[in-house]
């Protein structure tokens, strides 16, 4: 009978200490690690969000490319096909 006391335990234990206990220290952890609660926080905030140059070219490239099929779309459409 003890063994399934045990057997019981056991998840329980691995799920209150590994995952919920997990949980406890994450975000004091994240704001140490990132830097963000110090003098510089604002700046570290906005480099960490600021959009990458290859992915604001191919944005804008792609912004044209649709702007491109829409002027395409309508002028078949006007064209009656």
């Amino acid at each position: 009978m003890a063994y399934k006391r045990f057997a019981d335990i056991v998840p329980l234990a691995i799920d209150q200490e590994l995952i919920r206990g997990l949980e406890r220290d994450m975000l004091p952890t994240l704001y140490a690690g990132l830097g963000i609660n110090g003098p510089d926080g604002h700046r570290i905030c906005r480099d960490l969000t600021q959009e990458s140059p290859q992915v604001a070219d191919r944005r804008e490239e792609l912004v044209k490319k649709l702007e491109r099929l829409h002027t395409a779309s309508q002028e078949l459409l006007h064209i009656g096909f």
